[in-house]
């Protein structure tokens, strides 16, 4: 009960500062998911490399340049997406030449990590000032759809959660969960619906099903780099989740997901 109390009151200071945000607006989006960015690439770093790789320092700053680049492309007048990719070519050639340089007994994985920092974290990360473009209540939407896939997941799991999704991966993750997570995100996707009509009730509701998809994949992708490192979460910043990528490992596939689900409707 304490820990699902600790997890209660982590994810109501997390709707809290989404729905702030959104009231708010992308630059204050931006800004504020910067550093939740930078220590999501210091999580993923020591989940992919123990002693070998890039310094740390690197995949932190990194990931605060990636991050910077893409807002700059969102929100800047002038700077475009292209000029954004081009600084990830720069930051992934710097580091590839690095590891050359350094003469890294295992290259091809090194690079293999670095573009899964950038594509898993830094980009999602990134891209979250451009749901804006499709109104603001959009983005709050989206992570209230991200809360309510991961809490009703885990409340149905635990309650009556019998089957295992896939025990070799993450043991305690259950079928029973995941349908539950599905339906009550489709659920409430279907009651946003009634409120922000930006989108049609099919598109909300697509738009739902794409974020319960997607979202439980990044959380099992994330297990499975837990589990090749043999490590329960991923860090300890955020009480009753464990680190930020516990937390938002659902960004891994579903930002860049529902943003091109978007566009394509839009």
């Amino acid at each position: 009960m304490k820990e699902l109390g600790t997890r209660a009151l982590t994810g109501a200071v997390y709707v809290a500062l989404t729905l702030g945000a959104a009231a708010v607006g992308p630059v204050t989006t931006a800004l504020l998911f910067l550093p939740v960015c930078v220590l999501g690439m210091r999580e993923m770093h020591l989940l992919y490399w123990e002693r070998e790789g890039p310094p740390l320092g690197w995949s932190m700053v990194m990931g605060a340049i990636m991050h910077s680049a893409l807002a700059a492309g969102i929100l800047l007048p002038g700077w475009h997406m292209v000029h954004s990719f081009g600084i990830g070519m720069i930051l992934v050639l710097a580091s590839i030449t690095w590891l050359l340089l350094k003469g890294d007994e295992a290259p091809a994985h090194s690079f293999g990590g670095v573009l899964t920092l950038l594509l898993l974290v830094a980009i999602p990360f990134g891209l979250l000032p451009a749901f804006f473009g499709f109104g603001r209540w959009v983005f709050a939407a989206f992570m209230v759809l991200l809360w309510t896939n991961d809490t009703g997941a885990y409340l149905v799991g635990r309650t009556i959660g019998r089957t295992k999704l896939l025990p070799a991966v993450s043991p305690k993750k259950t079928v029973e969960g995941l349908i539950g997570g599905v339906v009550l995100t489709i659920g409430v996707g279907w009651f946003i619906a009634g409120q922000q009509p930006m989108l049609s009730r099919t598109e909300w509701i697509v738009l739902a099903a794409i974020v319960s998809i997607t979202a439980t994949l990044g959380d099992l992708l994330e297990s499975a780099f837990k589990r090749a490192r043999r490590v329960k979460d991923s860090g300890t910043v955020m009480p009753g989740h464990g680190g930020i990528l516990d937390r938002f490992d659902g960004f891994f596939l579903a930002v860049p997901s529902v943003m091109l689900y978007l566009y394509l409707i839009r």
